[in-house]
């Protein structure tokens, strides 16, 4: 009488082996990330690594990777995307740039004579004294102000010329389309992922390498009206020994 169910209790036990098999050997979603970066940077394919990566791992100076397995991943990082703020650092230092050299040039057309005094001065190393030296005093910090505020500048475009790279290429729809980045508002998430990859060097020998990618993502919120928010691709923005 109890047959059947002895045989479907062995008819169980080999799927519920398989089952837990295929979980123990899953692939971790990162490893074909890993993998197309490796095989476009052994061809060189810098057109392919442009959509997915900023960097890439030469073939002429660090090999090529034949093979290469994830065997960790590190929890994900996540800080706030900072475009629109560098954005609004930069129109800042760029208004109080303006500010600063409108009152340099009011202060040179009211002191013009003075100053053609004090430029033939530097040119001598000369120390100017009464109205003039007053008028060189001030000139040079002029000259020194002017310095200061076009570095600000010139740090504040970098940043966001650093920033803007990243989040634009995550973003970046299949149409090839480069969204607005300064107006969007989200976090930038990263992550390392630990590879062992078989590395053939240009010479030809062959060695077990240890190596640590960085990838990150835009994760913005959705269009005004939408609902949740829009993740971008993941982009490899470092690469190190481990």
């Amino acid at each position: 009488m109890f047959r059947p169910k002895v045989k479907s209790v062995y008819m169980l036990a080999p799927m519920l082996t398989v089952a837990i098999l295929a979980s123990g050997c899953s692939t971790p979603p990162e490893e074909n990330l890993v993998k197309q970066f490796f095989r476009a940077s052994g061809l060189r394919d810098n057109q392919t690594l442009a959509n997915f990566a900023m960097v890439s791992f030469d073939a002429k100076t660090d090999g090529t990777v034949a093979s290469a397995k994830v065997v960790s991943v590190s929890p994900v990082r996540t800080e706030p995307l900072k475009v629109q703020e560098l954005a609004k650092a930069l129109a800042e230092a760029e208004a109080a740039n303006k500010t600063f050299t409108d009152g340099k040039k009011a202060y040179q057309e009211k002191n013009i004579e003075a100053i053609d005094r004090v430029l033939k001065a530097q040119s001598t190393n000369k120390k100017l004294s009464g109205a003039d030296g007053k008028v060189q005093a001030e000139w040079e910090k002029w000259q020194s102000d002017t310095a200061a505020e076009a570095k600000k500048v010139s740090a504040a475009r970098e940043a966001l010329a650093n920033a803007r790279p990243i989040a634009e290429l995550s973003l970046t729809t299949g149409n090839g389309a480069t969204p607005e980045i300064g107006e969007l508002d989200g976090n930038m998430e990263s992550k390392d992922i630990t590879v062992d990859a078989t590395v053939k060097a240009p010479d030809g020998s062959t060695s077990q390498k240890q190596l640590v990618m960085t990838v990150q993502r835009a994760v913005v919120k959705a269009a005004a009206g939408a609902a949740g928010e829009r993740n971008g691709k993941w982009i490899i923005t470092g690469i190190k020994p481990a």
